[in-house]
């Protein structure tokens, strides 16, 4: 026992990760993670301008359930961002809407949303009526002397790219980038630290190689693999659970490389980090950690506080989820996926250039 204790207090990066990780879920579960998310970006198109219109819109942004975000009245470029992810919520105010509502007619109002992000909607839905029964009761009570209750507007809601409303299908989009970055960081996390227990590390010094070409040639055959992970997820959930796969899956397989070489290279620096396979390990759940809870996959990203997002916005699966959500659930083409594959790109540039920094200074 007193052997085993002396080990462990020896062994200071296990002790660290130990007390690193309770805390971290700590401040992401205590401040960045929001089950009831607020301030959720959204369009407002509205062609009858008039106090009761006014008083819809303003108490929405009041309740800060959402944020009005656009206001241009051009509804094929909310549309655009809809389909993108930049806003969550589409709000329709339609023409002669105050003359039919004073007329008793029952005016609509159409509220479209995201439905392939399943922690953009739920409480943000349910407000929107008590908001709009109550902007109604005010309107009624000081600019109209009429019974109030012969005064109704009907709420429409369309939950885009997902209109049944089924969980597994925005769940498995974003499954796909989960699977891909946790078996790609275990995969090569534990790279380095093995060549360095079998004794074969100073066959790689030995040889003329570069620290960037040792690390290209560990990473290419855990690409293949990545791929052909990718392939058994989409068949699976193809026959399992009908994933629509009618649109172009090619453009999810081209923007899954860089996502993929990401991954392998964090993964390696980790692998030149640790002294031990243990801590290697260690190292790719906490990126793992941040990478499930703040990118958008299981809460709403734009219902964390700022700084959460701007942690979010560093990570490669943050932009993945929303191309395979897009590619899949809403049919994204080229132009619309490059404003998230230029980030994952770049990410990938940037930890290439640690990975090989970092590994040289192994190697030496």
């Amino acid at each position: 026992m007193v052997k085993e204790f002396k080990l462990i207090l020896r062994d200071k990066g296990t002790i660290a990760i130990l007390v690193i990780i309770p805390l971290i879920q700590l401040i992401l579960f205590g401040f960045a993670i929001k089950i009831d998310p607020k301030h959720l970006p959204t369009a407002v198109i509205v062609y009858d301008h008039s106090p009761l219109t006014r008083g819809i819109i303003s108490n929405l942004q009041a309740s800060t359930y959402f944020d009005i975000v656009d206001t241009s009245n051009n509804f094929k470029e909310a549309k655009q961002k809809l389909e993108s992810g930049k806003i969550s919520f589409i709000v329709t105010i339609p023409e002669n809407f105050t003359h039919d509502f004073i007329r008793g007619n029952n005016p609509q109002i159409l509220v479209e949303l995201d439905g392939s992000d399943p922690g953009s909607s739920g409480t943000a839905v349910s407000v929107f009526q008590p908001i709009l029964q109550r902007t109604i009761d005010y309107f009624i009570k000081n600019g109209l002397n009429v019974v109030s209750n012969t005064k109704n507007v009907n709420l429409i809601m369309h939950r885009n790219y997902n209109e049944a409303n089924k969980s597994e299908l925005s769940i498995i989009p974003g499954l796909i980038g989960v699977l891909l970055t946790m078996t790609m960081v275990m995969l090569t996390s534990s790279s380095i630290t093995r060549e360095n227990e079998d004794g074969t590390m100073e066959m790689l010094l030995s040889t003329p190689l570069r620290p960037l070409e040792i690390i290209i040639g560990k990473i290419l055959p855990y690409v293949t693999l990545g791929y052909l992970q990718l392939s058994v997820t989409l068949i699976f959930s193809k026959f399992l659970v009908n994933l629509p796969l009618d649109s172009n899956i090619f453009l999810l397989y081209f923007s899954s490389a860089p996502f993929i070489i990401a991954n392998l290279m964090i993964g390696m620096i980790f692998s030149a980090l640790a002294s031990t396979p243990m801590q290697a390990m260690q190292l790719g759940m906490l990126y793992q950690l941040p990478s499930l809870m703040i990118s958008g996959y299981i809460f709403s990203f734009f219902g964390m506080p700022k700084w959460a997002q701007l942690i979010g916005s560093c990570l490669p699966m943050t932009y993945y989820i929303r191309i395979s959500r897009g590619v899949i659930l809403k049919g994204n083409q080229f132009l619309q996926v490059i404003p998230n594959l230029i980030p994952i790109c770049i990410i990938s540039v940037i930890f290439i250039i640690i990975a090989s920094k970092v590994f040289k200074q192994t190697l030496d």
